[in-house]
């Protein structure tokens, strides 16, 4: 049976205060509190464990993202895995599987940006201009089509 420890306790002003289990400052507590430790003894016990090596940090093990989740993957010393799991029997057999590059867009500058806005605002115009000459409704469904798509790529 676990020994209930109580620490002394006193009210001043409507407030409860009780002794630091460690070094016996009085500390403003709660109602329902069974045991307090200072500020400072918090403190002094982080110091002494402070020369702390920091968490791991994420390894990469050379394969790509998903790996665990492709229907076959082949590593490439060969080892076979169908869904993450690997495949003893299967060692060696089969080609690895080849890695997929990024594919790298290269983002447009303000500049550039607004010289493609202004482009198609020009060619939308010239479109324009020719749906009001076209005679036929074959030709001006193809115009206005043209135009939905350039109005629909400056969005």
């Amino acid at each position: 049976m676990k020994k209930n420890i109580e620490y002394y306790t006193e009210v001043r002003n409507g407030v409860r205060f009780m002794e630091c289990k460690c070094c016996g400052v009085m500390e403003s507590v709660t109602s329902n509190t069974t045991a307090t430790t200072c500020a400072l003894c918090v403190r002094e016990n982080f110091n002494k464990d402070f020369p702390f090596t920091p968490a791991k940090s994420y390894v990469s093990s050379g394969r790509p993202r998903g790996w665990k989740f492709m229907k076959e993957f082949v590593d490439q010393d060969g080892t076979v895995y169908h869904k993450g799991v690997d495949q003893p029997k299967l060692k060696g057999t089969l080609p690895p599987t080849p890695k997929k590059e990024k594919v790298i867009t290269k983002k447009l500058s303000k500049g550039q940006k607004a010289q493609l806005y202004n482009d198609t605002l020009s060619k939308i115009h010239k479109l324009k201009k020719q749906l009001a000459k076209a005679k036929f409704k074959k030709d001006q469904r193809r115009i206005t089509s043209e135009i939905k798509k350039l109005q629909k790529s400056i969005r």
